[in-house]
C-alpha cells in the first residue's frame, strides 16, 4: 500500500452560492424531515451524475479514472448544514430541506480535513504494528474513512470548492490489503456472523448486496442478505429504518470479497465490515450478474437538462440501492417531480430467455403512452400504479421514465418510440434492450424550438420464487 498521502489544502473560493432544495412529505414532521433529506441527497446525486464532464474538470483532469470511481459512490451522499422549514397540515407534514454553499461548504471542508488527519493517524499505526488482528481493524477503519472522504468530496465539489483534496490511498488499495489478511470463510452463515459482529443498532434496513459495477441482485446477493438478517435487528422497508446497511461484492479468481457499510439517516458512514468467502460458501449459487451490458447502457449518457428533476420508485422502498421482491409481494409505483412535466415509461425485461423493452400504456386514446404531472402533484410522491403484483416468470426488470417540461402552448414535446404489441400484450420496442436505452435518449426532444428541460430516472428490481 502507498504510504504517502497527498492532501493539498482545499480553498473554498466561491464565485456564486449554490443552493439546492429537497421536499419531503409524511404523516409526521419526523417522517417528512427524513423524506426531505433523502430527496436532497438524491437531487445532488442526479446533478453530479448528469454533469459528469464538468465534475471531472473541476476535480482535475489527471484524476479522471479516480473521479469516475468516486462518482460510482454517488448514492446516499451525506447532508451537512441543511436548514429545514416545515408546514403542518391536518393529514400530513411537509418539510423543505435547503443546502446552501455559503454556510454548508465550510462544514464539508472541516470534515475532509478531519478525515485527512484520521487517515494519516491510521497510516502511522499500520506501519508500527505487525499484529494481524490489529492491522485488520485499522484497515477496516481506514476503509470507512476513505469511503466517507469520497462522498464528502463529491458534495464539496458540487457546492463549488475550487481545489480538490487528493488522497493517494484509494478504496481499492485498502480492500486489496484486507483481502491479503483475511482467511477465506467457508460458509455464508459464518460470513454473516463475521460481518455482523459488533453491530448492535436497532431498526436496520439491509439494502441489496450487489455485485460491484452492477445493479442486478443475484441469488448469492439475496441469500447473503437473508443470512445477515438472522443476526441483526431489521425492518422490512427503508422508510421505517433508523439505519441502512449497504453492501457490494467483488468477484475474485477463487473467492468473493464482500464489503458492508452502515449509515445513519444523514448518510454518514458509521462503520464498515469486510469478509472474503471461499468457493464453498457460494457453491451452486448464481453470483455473476447477467445484465452487465444493460447496466453499462443505463449508466452512460444520463439525460438531464435545466432544473427539471424526476424520480421513479416503489413506495416504501429505497429508489437507488436495488430491490429484491418475492412471489406474492405487491408494489406501488410512484413518481416525483419538481416542475409540471409530461412523461413516458419504458419497461425492460432482462430475464434469461426473455430480454425486451416495451412502452407502458399510461395515457389516453389520443396519446396512449404519454401522461403528465401538474398542479398539486408537484414535489409529492404520486402513485401512478398501485398494488402491482410480483408474479412469475421471475428475474431482473427495470422501469425508466423520460420527462420534459411543456411547450409554451401547453403541449408535450415528447415522442415515444414505435412499438408493436406481442401475444402477451406488451407493446415491444424493436432492438436489444441495451440499444433501446441509447436510442430512446436520442428520440427525446430532438428539435428544441422552445427552452425545454428534460430529465430521466430509473428503478431496477429482481423477483424471486418465495
Amino acid at each position: 500500500m502507498k504510504t504517502k498521502i497527498l492532501l493539498p489544502l482545499l480553498f473554498a473560493s466561491i464565485t456564486q452560492a449554490v443552493t439546492i432544495t429537497g421536499v419531503g412529505y409524511g404523516e409526521s414532521k419526523k417522517k417528512s424531515l427524513q423524506d426531505s433529506l433523502s430527496d436532497l441527497s438524491n437531487r445532488i446525486s442526479v446533478d453530479v451524475k448528469s454533469d459528469m464532464k464538468s465534475y471531472i474538470t473541476s476535480t482535475g483532469k489527471k484524476f479522471t479514472k479516480h473521479v469516475e470511481d468516486k462518482v460510482s459512490l454517488f448514492s446516499s451522499l451525506p447532508i451537512k448544514g441543511a436548514t429545514f422549514s416545515s408546514v403542518e397540515e391536518p393529514l400530513f407534514s411537509q418539510t423543505t430541506a435547503t443546502l446552501n454553499s455559503a454556510t454548508a461548504l465550510k462544514l464539508y471542508i472541516y470534515e475532509l480535513k478531519r478525515l485527512k488527519q484520521e487517515i494519516i493517524f491510521l497510516q502511522k499505526k499500520l506501519h508500527h504494528t505487525k499484529d494481524k488482528n490489529l492491522k485488520y481493524e485499522l484497515l477496516n477503519s481506514m476503509l470507512k474513512d476513505i469511503k466517507s472522504f469520497n462522498k464528502n468530496e463529491i458534495v464539496a465539489t458540487f457546492l463549488g470548492a475550487k481545489e480538490e483534496i487528493r488522497v493517494d490511498v484509494t478504496q481499492s488499495s485498502v480492500e486489496l490489503e484486507l483481502q491479503k489478511l483475511q482467511n477465506k470463510i467457508p460458509s455464508l452463515k459464518i460470513a454473516s456472523s463475521v460481518l455482523s459482529k459488533g453491530i448492535k443498532e436497532k431498526g436496520i434496513y439491509i439494502s441489496a448486496i450487489k455485485p460491484s459495477g452492477s445493479s442486478e441482485i443475484t441469488q448469492f446477493a439475496k441469500m447473503m442478505k437473508e443470512s445477515m438478517a438472522q443476526n441483526l435487528k431489521t425492518v422490512k422497508y427503508p422508510a421505517d429504518a433508523e439505519f441502512i446497511l449497504k453492501g457490494n461484492y467483488e468477484i475474485l479468481k477463487n473467492s468473493i470479497f464482500v464489503t458492508l457499510t452502515l449509515l445513519d439517516k444523514k448518510n454518514s458512514i458509521l462503520l464498515t465490515r469486510t469478509a472474503t468467502l471461499a468457493k464453498s460458501a457460494y457453491k451452486n449459487l448464481h453470483y455473476r450478474p447477467k445484465t452487465e451490458t444493460f447496466d453499462a447502457s443505463l449508466r452512460n449518457g444520463f439525460v438531464k437538462s435545466g432544473k427539471l428533476y424526476v424520480d421513479i420508485g416503489f413506495k416504501g422502498y429505497s429508489r437507488v440501492d436495488g430491490i429484491d421482491l418475492e412471489h406474492g409481494d405487491s408494489v406501488d409505483i410512484v413518481v416525483k417531480t419538481n416542475k409540471p412535466m409530461c412523461y413516458f415509461l419504458i419497461g425492460y425485461v432482462l430475464k434469461d430467455k426473455d430480454k425486451f423493452a416495451y412502452l407502458l400504456p399510461i395515457g389516453s386514446d389520443n396519446q396512449p403512452y404519454i401522461n403528465a404531472l401538474t398542479g398539486s402533484d408537484i414535489n409529492r410522491n404520486i402513485t401512478i400504479f398501485d398494488k402491482v403484483p410480483i408474479e412469475p416468470p421471475f428475474g431482473s426488470e427495470s422501469l425508466q421514465i423520460f420527462s420534459s417540461t411543456f411547450r409554451k402552448d401547453g403541449s408535450c414535446p415528447l415522442i415515444p418510440p414505435r412499438c408493436e404489441e406481442n401475444d402477451e400484450g406488451y407493446c415491444v420496442i424493436d432492438g436489444k434492450v441495451s440499444d433501446v436505452v441509447e436510442q430512446t435518449r436520442g428520440l427525446n426532444l430532438k428539435k428544441r424550438k422552445y427552452k425545454l428541460e428534460k430529465a430521466e430516472s430509473s428503478i431496477r428490481w429482481n423477483s424471486f420464487e418465495k
